[in-house]
């Protein structure tokens, strides 16, 4: 009975959207601001999908915390334009600085360097050995940056991601996988 009590509290605590569809099965989705749309098939009595949600409250209260930590992360990550562009130009030093000694370790060389802001792109290198850096690099650990900068060299070594190149990487940075998770998983608050 006190798990029963439990889910509903838990029901009623979270705010959700029903959406009736087509579709022939349940389908919860936690967004990233946290809310939670429930797809119903059309017809679904109501009590049937508050079982299901029951079901599957631990699912919905576990993404949910990621999401709003996510989303609060990102939110204290929001910069003032003068922090931005202090950011950007420390970030053009830093990266600059980076890639000339890791280019100088590696035995490569390199064209120019570019600045951006990209939602979901760090680094990337073209075959002519321009490379392009997101900014936000300088917000991360360091080691993020190293990673992404050697990540960029490594390719003019290796212009793919083949075991090959992945080994050109590792001979620099042995724990870039540690770096390059990281970045995975943290990425996006940027």
């Amino acid at each position: 009975m006190e798990q029963k009590d439990s889910a509903e509290r838990i029901l009623k605590q979270i705010p959700y959207e029903i959406v009736y569809s087509a579709h022939k099965t349940l389908a919860v989705q936690v967004k990233a601001d946290g809310s939670v749309v429930v797809r119903a098939p059309k017809r679904m009595a109501k009590y049937k999908i508050e079982a299901f949600l029951k079901e599957k409250q631990d699912w919905i209260h576990t993404h949910r915390e990621k999401a709003l930590a996510a989303a609060e992360q990102k939110e204290a990550n929001r910069l003032t334009e003068a922090e931005r562009k202090a950011a950007v130009k420390r970030a053009a030093q830093m990266l600059a600085e980076k890639t000339a000694h890791f280019a100088k370790e590696m035995g490569v060389t390199y064209g120019r360097i570019t600045i951006r802001e990209q939602k979901t792109r760090w680094g990337s290198c073209s075959s002519a050995g321009n490379l392009n850096y997101n900014w936000k690099l300088v917000l991360m650990p360091e080691h993020v940056m190293d990673y992404v900068v050697i990540h960029e060299l490594a390719h003019r070594k290796e212009m793919n991601h083949s075991a090959r190149f992945y080994a050109v990487v590792a001979q620099q940075m042995p724990d870039y996988k540690v770096w390059q998770s990281w970045l995975k998983e943290h990425g996006r608050e940027y």
